[in-house]
């Protein structure tokens, strides 16, 4: 059976992740693919590269991935483009077309909606995407099969927006990852990885608070905050002068895993939900997880024990002082942590669990 994965990236990244290769832009497509999939940008969703063990041949395409999508038009399919400014969704409906996939995943399916599927001339047996943020007014999900999130408020909406179905579903940590990565210690006190923007007031408010501790001296720990700023007039100045750029991949995960505490705060939208990404990686790759409290938080860890929360800015710079100060507590709660997520929340779970549904569906 043919599973076929449509995987995002951010246009920044495509250009950081090209100019650090020169040469890898003249390289075959299948070079390219290969050389994106190992660098592991948003490996917690890849799951295309974990399926194989359930029966699935499996493929991912890097729809933003301009160098490798047209290597992959000029060696597939040669004839020109009937809309060149709109090469994203075109290329990646003819890879569809040439793989003629059973199982379409569709990992950003607001750009890859109905009028993406109205391009393709093979019709999967099932479409299958994600979404756990804003849904933007226009979105139509008419044909897709399955919207999986662990964002409540989607599944309404995704069947408002004409999605057949919408299921709970929690991204996987590869258990591999922590050991791929250099042994290196612990070299930031206090991290944040992650975006600020317009939707991101309140992460904007803590990260400027801790910056100004920094700038009176209230705060003795180093701070690196690792941003991308789509809106950099929003962004204050104590905040800026943290900024050391946005990180993806493997550099990203270099960093969570050499933070003796690595910080997590939700997007506005989720409302007293918690369940992001970034919780996954940082206990998974062993570092303490000081995250925003939200209602939700134990469905995911329990507080005080295998991870820490804060609900106000007073509160997250005691308990930052508190947990760099106690090394032998700091690292028992991220063991603890790490455990947890290897059990409750490891990909293979997660791949066993997409699989399910498919078969499920397939079987109606």
């Amino acid at each position: 059976m043919k599973f076929l994965q449509l995987f995002p990236l951010y246009g920044e990244y495509v250009t950081e992740f090209y100019a650090a290769r020169p040469d890898l832009a003249a390289q075959t497509y299948s070079a390219q693919n290969a050389a994106l999939v190992d660098d592991g940008f948003g490996l917690v969703h890849m799951f295309a590269r974990y399926l194989a063990p359930h029966g699935f041949e499996t493929e991912i395409v890097f729809t933003e991935a301009e160098p490798a999508q047209r290597r992959w038009l000029a060696e597939h399919s040669p004839a020109p483009l009937t809309q060149p400014e709109n090469w994203r969704l075109e290329i990646a409906a003819r890879q569809v077309d040439a793989a003629r996939p059973d199982i379409l995943y569709i990992t950003e399916p607001v750009a890859f909606d109905r009028r993406f599927l109205a391009l393709l001339t093979h019709r999967p047996r099932m479409i299958v995407a994600w979404k756990a943020a804003a849904i933007p007014p226009g979105t139509d999900w008419h044909g897709i099969d399955l919207i999986l999130s662990n964002f409540t408020p989607t599944f309404g909406r995704a069947l408002e927006r004409g999605a057949a179905r919408a299921e709970f579903f929690t991204p996987g940590f590869p258990d591999h990852l922590a050991e791929e990565l250099p042994d290196e210690g612990k070299f930031w006190d206090v991290s944040f990885i992650g975006s600020v923007s317009s939707e991101h007031r309140t992460r904007t408010d803590y990260l400027n608070s801790l910056a100004k501790g920094q700038l009176v001296r209230d705060h003795d720990f180093s701070l690196g905050y690792f941003l991308r700023t789509a809106e950099p007039a929003i962004v204050p100045v104590g905040v800026a002068m943290h900024n050391r750029g946005a990180l993806w991949g493997r550099a990203m995960h270099r960093v969570l895993k050499g933070s003796r505490i690595a910080l997590n705060i939700g997007i506005d939208l989720a409302k007293g939900e918690t369940g992001n990404m970034r919780m996954i990686e940082a206990t998974g790759l062993g570092s303490f997880l000081l995250t925003e409290y939200q209602d939700n938080i134990r469905r995911y860890f329990e507080p005080g024990l295998e991870i820490e929360t804060f609900g106000s800015q007073g509160e997250l710079a005691e308990k930052i002082r508190h947990y760099l100060a106690d090394a032998d507590a700091r690292e028992a709660v991220a063991r603890r942590g790490r455990a947890r997520c290897l059990r409750d929340f490891p990909m293979s779970k997660s791949v066993a669990r997409l699989a399910e549904f498919i078969h499920a569906h397939l079987r109606t």
